[in-house]
């Protein structure tokens, strides 16, 4: 195959398995919490996906570079970890000192997501090529494409929040809900009490978004043993007012306060 070719079948592979992953992982919170807004960040749910699979076309086109496999795969781990720490920094809402450090820190393990999908781009552009010594059917060989891309659209289940994460939100909105309806200060559920200017400006359109760092929230909160998840949620309402919430076990009651 010339190389020309090679580069053109390393992209279209790694459109269509990013494609599947891009959906998956944009989606699935939505496919198991329904009916909670959750924040999207720019360009919005559609955009996202779209940057989604171009970076992963990119990285098969990058995979698909050199004659060589070993080359290529390493080339596109490398850019897939740059790529997506640029990313993860850029959409940080808090602590970016810390994110950047974080992100510095595991750069190098990060390649290791990259690292296998390049080698998937290179062993499904082999199963499409064709060879003198080989007679398998066009249908078998594109049977592995769809079982790559699979493989990769399950993937994106891993960004599903977890368990603690989502029963704090599933409250969250129903505590919002029952705010929204108060007419009075005494009328708020209690965690809701504590925000200035919730009655007055906790209308219309809000969403969710989940905080990396709870300690920025200057809140009092129960002492939680080492290790255990207290999900930070930053609510955003269309008029520009938002506030936050902190859940601790057993994620019932969150300390809230605008910030």
């Amino acid at each position: 195959m010339h190389l020309s070719s090679q580069r053109m079948l390393g992209l279209i592979i790694g459109l269509i398995l990013g494609l599947g992953y891009a959906v998956t992982s944009n989606y699935v919170n939505e496919w198991v919490m329904p009916g909670i807004p959750l924040f999207v960040p720019w360009p919005g749910r559609f955009g996202v996906i779209v940057l989604t699979t171009a970076v992963f076309g990119f990285l098969g086109l990058l995979a698909a570079w050199t004659d060589e496999s070993i080359p290529g795969i390493l080339l596109a781990g490398v850019a897939g970890s740059l790529l997506t720490s640029i990313w993860i920094f850029m959409t940080a809402t808090s602590n970016l000192g810390g994110v950047f450090t974080l992100l510095a820190l595991v750069f190098l393990p990060r390649m290791f997501f990259y690292v296998p999908f390049g080698w998937l781009v290179r062993w499904l552009m082999d199963r499409l090529s064709p060879h003198t010594h080989r007679t398998t059917a066009p249908v078998q060989r594109w049977a592995s494409v769809l079982m790559g891309f699979a493989v990769v659209s399950g993937l994106g289940l891993f960004a599903l929040h977890g368990e603690e994460t989502r029963l704090s939100l599933k409250r969250m909105d129903d505590l919002l809900r029952e705010g929204m309806q108060a007419t009075s200060r005494e009328e708020l559920p209690a965690p809701l009490q504590k925000v200035e200017g919730f009655l007055q400006n906790a209308q219309g359109a809000y969403s969710y978004e989940i905080g990396s760092n709870p300690d920025v929230l200057p809140v009092q909160r129960p002492i939680v043993e080492y290790g255990a998840e207290e999900p930070f949620i930053i609510i955003k309402f269309s008029n520009g007012f938002r506030f936050g919430c902190v859940f601790s076990p057993p994620y019932i009651v969150p300390a809230c306060i605008k910030f």
